[in-house]
C-alpha cells in the first residue's frame, strides 16, 4: 500500500511541478522586464544594498546590471590610560572607495525557475589603516605608529547558479550565487613608527608595548583578501512588467 501511495505523491509532485514551471515560462513571457532592490553579499567585503534591473528577451535567455552601494567607511577609535602618566589612542579605519556595479547573464535550464549565471563586475578599492599615539600627561611630546594597508580596485568574473520565481501580481524573488575569479588582487602597504619622546626609558616602554601590537594588526591587515576566489549571494525583490 505504502508503494501505491508514494508512486501517486511522485505523479502528483510531477503534474504539479510542470504546471509550476509552465506558469512560471508564461510569467517570464508576458513581464520581461524587472526592476528590483535587495541584499548584495561577498565573503570577507561586505554585505550591502544593490538595485538592479534586467529583461528576459524570451522565457530562457535574460540579462542585466546591477548598482551595488559599496562605499563607505567606518571609524573605531580608543582612548586606554593605563598608567597616571601615560595616554594610548587608537584609531582604526575602514573604507571602500567607491561603488561598484556587475552585468550579468542568466540562461533558464529546462524550463524551470533555476538558471546559471555568467557575472562580470568590479570591486571598490578597499583601504585599512591602524594607527596608535603614546602621549605622555604631562609632556608635549608623543610617539606615533602607524600602519596602511590598500588594495587597488579590480573586477572578477564569476559563473553561478539562481532561482527566480514569479507571482501572478508581477512581483518576484530571486537567489543567486557563485565563486568569483578576481582580476589582479593586489594589496600595497606602508608603515611608519615616529618616537619623539626625550626619555629613552618611555622609548623603550612604547616599543615594547606597541610592536607586539603592531604585529598582530600586519598579520590581521595583511590577511585582507589576498585570495584570488571569493564568493557571492544575492537576494532580491522587486517588480517585473
Amino acid at each position: 500500500m505504502k508503494y501505491y501511495f508514494f508512486t501517486i505523491l511522485l505523479i502528483w509532485n510531477s503534474l504539479y511541478s510542470q504546471s509550476f514551471y509552465e506558469k512560471q515560462i508564461q510569467l517570464r513571457n508576458e513581464k520581461p522586464i524587472y526592476v528590483y532592490t535587495g541584499l548584495n553579499s561577498i565573503s570577507y567585503y561586505y554585505s550591502i544594498q544593490h538595485l538592479g534591473a534586467s529583461y528576459a528577451f524570451d522565457t530562457k535567455n535574460e540579462i542585466g546590471a546591477n548598482f551595488i552601494f559599496s562605499k563607505y567607511s567606518s571609524d573605531d577609535r580608543r582612548t586606554n590610560l593605563p598608567s597616571s602618566n601615560t595616554l594610548f589612542l587608537f584609531n582604526e579605519n575602514y573604507a571602500f572607495k567607491q561603488n561598484s556595479m556587475k552585468i550579468f547573464y542568466n540562461y533558464y535550464i529546462f524550463n524551470s525557475p533555476f538558471f546559471v549565471n555568467a557575472t562580470i563586475g568590479s570591486l571598490p578599492e578597499v583601504s585599512q589603516t591602524y594607527s596608535a599615539f603614546i602621549i605622555p600627561t604631562f609632556s608635549d611630546n608623543f610617539s606615533e605608529f602607524n600602519i596602511n594597508v590598500r588594495r587597488k580596485s579590480t573586477a572578477y568574473f564569476s559563473p553561478g547558479l539562481g532561482i527566480k520565481l514569479i507571482l501572478e501580481n508581477g512581483l518576484f524573488f530571486t537567489i543567486a550565487g557563485g565563486p568569483m575569479f578576481i582580476y589582479d588582487n593586489q594589496i600595497r602597504s606602508n608603515s611608519y613608527s615616529y618616537l619623539a619622546s626625550n626619555s629613552d626609558s618611555q622609548n623603550i616602554a612604547a616599543n615594547l608595548f606597541i610592536n607586539p601590537l603592531l604585529d598582530s594588526k600586519k598579520k590581521e591587515l595583511f590577511g585582507f583578501s589576498k585570495k584570488n576566489t571569493e564568493a557571492y549571494i544575492d537576494f532580491s525583490a522587486g517588480i517585473s512588467f
